[in-house]
């Protein structure tokens, strides 16, 4: 595939001359509004790492199965210590060297992408908790540590990981059906059922599975939020605001579960702006003594623990 001016590919954002802060203001350009307020170290930091996640995600979404299996081998190889000659990749461990981020994260997320090629037929809740954990958690968990967000907001960090990404799965069911791939929970609905949604008219076990999936995403959603004040309050009204941004989709699709299969849920500019006002203000007051938050939930962890204690 040749890139775009503005995305370069997979092998050129690993082996060329990019520069992070670029890719981030061109490609994330959400986060890279948020990140202007940081300082200029911590901002090239983060976009170091979004760049190394964005690497791996596009390894797997812009070259077919092979040719994604061997640009995410030799990242996995890279980060091991083995000399790839990837300026991307060893500035990467550099970073983690520096911030103490467990590599095996990064392993993690590749993991999660690699389940990602050729047919995906998720068999229940616990296994699509495990890959929102490994492809979204994941980066939640390294931000935390290039923040130096004490550890014990790591539980809730994972948490909003899982709560954007349940979000993201029930927005694209019919999106990822017609790429062959089936996360809804096949106890919730055979994955069959939701291939064959695309032609036809009845809907109704496809919708009850995605208004289910909606109701695992609040509880996480949540959680999420009683971990936002162990973030720095530069970026603190940024990360709410996304979560708020990210779980009003699915308040979208649950207008009308049916017309989300057939046009893709978004959110009006108003209203992302009213939220992110919201939230900016809410972080405001978060600042001022009230009181200890609520003890993390582990039962959300079931499914994640082992996973989570991998990485610690």
């Amino acid at each position: 595939m040749i890139a775009s001016p503005h995305h370069p590919s997979p092998h050129q954002q690993l082996f060329g001359a990019v520069d992070p802060e670029d890719v981030l203001r061109r490609c994330g350009r959400t986060f890279y509004a948020a990140a202007k307020v940081l300082p200029a170290t911590t901002r090239r930091e983060l976009a170091l790492l979004y760049a190394m996640c964005r690497a791996i995600d596009d390894s797997a979404d812009a070259t077919d199965a092979g040719e994604a299996d061997d640009l995410l081998q030799q990242i996995s190889d890279g980060l091991d210590g083995r000399d790839i000659g990837s300026p991307l990749v060893s500035a990467f461990r550099e970073l983690a060297g520096r911030h103490d981020v467990p590599l095996v994260l990064v392993q993690q997320l590749i993991d999660g992408v690699r389940a990602d090629l050729g047919e995906v037929r998720i068999k229940s809740l616990d296994e699509l908790l495990r890959y929102s954990y490994r492809v979204a958690s994941t980066v939640g968990l390294m931000m935390c540590r290039i923040l130096r967000v004490p550890t014990e907001g790591d539980p809730f960090a994972i948490d909003l990981g899982i709560g954007m990404q349940l979000t993201n799965i029930a927005r694209d069911v019919m999106e990822d059906a017609a790429s062959g791939r089936v996360y809804l929970p096949g106890d919730w609905v055979p994955s069959e059922t939701v291939l064959a949604a695309a032609n036809e008219q009845n809907h109704t076990e496809v919708c009850a599975a995605i208004a289910r999936l909606l109701d695992v995403a609040d509880q996480y959603y949540e959680s999420a939020e009683l971990g936002m004040q162990f973030l720095p309050v530069a970026v603190r009204g940024g990360i709410r605001a996304a979560a708020w941004n990210y779980r009003a989709i699915g308040s979208v699709i649950r207008r009308d579960i049916e017309q989300s299969l057939a046009d893709r849920a978004r959110t009006s500019g108003a209203g992302k702006a009213v939220r992110t006002g919201l939230a900016l203000w809410a972080s405001v007051l978060e600042s001022l003594p009230l009181g200890p938050t609520d003890p993390h939930n582990e039962e959300l962890h079931g499914a994640v623990r082992a996973l989570r204690l991998a990485a610690t």
